[in-house]
């Protein structure tokens, strides 16, 4: 009698979950994930035989269930109550970080990037080329990890930087930010570096090119106290809270204009303070990223940069306003332009790819920019 019972309650209960997700309306995106959700997949006859339907449908059924938070939260805390000090691709780490861990590299998608950075050097020889490559905290904070986790990230970026033309300028930040780990160079619950990281990184690359930059050139401010980011996010994680701040030059702050190229606006400000009000708070600098972005500064320099990213760079770019009379922020991952073009029409004679190890080793957007702009030569 038990038997069929239970039968009947666990009847119900799959009757009842889809009876709820007929009439709730699909959620589009989730704001403690920081993503967007599966919708229903589209029915045709080529995607049933294939099978692309039900393996598109299972990912809708799985970002729509009802009550998913909590189920998540549920799971996270029976590992953690397990002993597990891994959720997803996220470390338990000591001080209530949460650490991302290495990305596995694409050593022939990296050899290709590398190649063509390397051409982009060779073939301007009068641009100063310049690459840094920042780690992130599993190798900063290595200490902090659990005691079977360790990172390769140094080992990756001592061959990545190898295989670089002699004439490009690489900027090794690894030892100045392990240096000031205690300072807090990076999130506890999310995957970017601070602004006080950005800005030793930065520190460095201003000295390779000749400026010297004083402590007192630059003032930080702290804009929200309450930030839980990509890491909280991805692990269901939400025990810290971080505080983001924004760093300012002292004697040029508001004397440049942004222009975001494809959404056709024009700011006097690098920062949007509205982004601080929804869940992804690192908005915040340059309210995102953007396909292109001019900056037009009157510093008097005679410089002029291109900044290529990733979003690493967006909390470095207010730091590079009075040394360059423009600069250019371009991110692979939407820019669908001639990269030669750009520095053409805007007489860029400096260069810097500014990427963390883990994008630079799996994204391919910026293998397919300058491979498409090289073609189009």
């Amino acid at each position: 009698m038990k038997k069929y019972v239970l039968r009947v309650l666990v009847l119900a209960m799959l009757i009842g979950v889809f009876v709820w997700m007929l009439v709730d309306e699909d959620d589009h995106f989730s704001d403690q994930e920081n993503r967007n959700l599966a919708g229903f997949p589209d029915v045709t006859v080529e995607s049933v035989l294939t099978g692309e339907f039900m393996s598109e449908f299972e990912t809708y059924l799985a970002d729509q269930f009802p009550v998913r938070n909590l189920c998540i939260q549920v799971k996270t805390w029976v590992f953690r109550l397990a002993g597990q000090r891994q959720v997803n691709d996220f470390y338990l780490g000591e001080d209530h970080y949460l650490i991302q861990k290495d990305s596995a590299c694409d050593w022939e998608q990296v050899d290709k990037m590398v190649g063509l950075m390397n051409q982009l050097a060779k073939e301007h020889e009068e641009i100063r080329v310049s690459f840094l490559l920042a780690p992130t905290a599993m190798s900063v904070y290595e200490e902090k990890l659990p005691y079977t986790a360790g990172s390769s990230q140094l080992e990756t970026m001592a061959l990545i930087r190898a295989a670089l033309d002699s004439s490009i300028n690489y900027i090794d930040v690894y030892g100045d930010l392990y240096a000031e780990r205690e300072l807090g160079m990076y999130y506890k619950t999310d995957h970017h570096w601070t602004t006080r990281a950005a800005y030793t990184a930065f520190v460095q690359y201003a000295e390779s090119l000749g400026i010297n930059i004083s402590d007192d050139d630059y003032e930080f401010y702290p804009v929200t106290n309450d930030f839980q980011g990509t890491c909280a996010s991805g692990s269901g994680i939400y025990e810290a809270a971080d505080t983001i701040e924004i760093c300012v030059p002292v004697e040029s702050a508001g004397t440049y204009v942004v222009n975001y190229v494809a959404e056709m606006k024009k700011t006097a400000s690098l920062f949007e303070g509205d982004k601080l009000g929804i869940k992804d708070k690192y908005q915040v600098f340059m309210g995102g990223n953007h396909a292109q972005v001019n900056i037009k500064t009157d510093s008097g320099t005679g410089k002029n940069l291109l900044l290529v990213k990733d979003s690493y760079g967006n909390c470095m770019v207010s730091m590079l306003t009075p040394h360059f009379d423009n600069i250019v922020v371009v991110d692979p991952r939407y820019f669908t332009g001639d990269i030669y073009e750009v520095m053409q029409t805007n007489k860029i004679n400096e260069v810097l790819f500014l990427y963390n190890v883990n994008s630079f080793v799996t994204d391919n957007s910026l293998d397919i920019m300058l491979a498409k702009s090289v073609a189009e030569k």
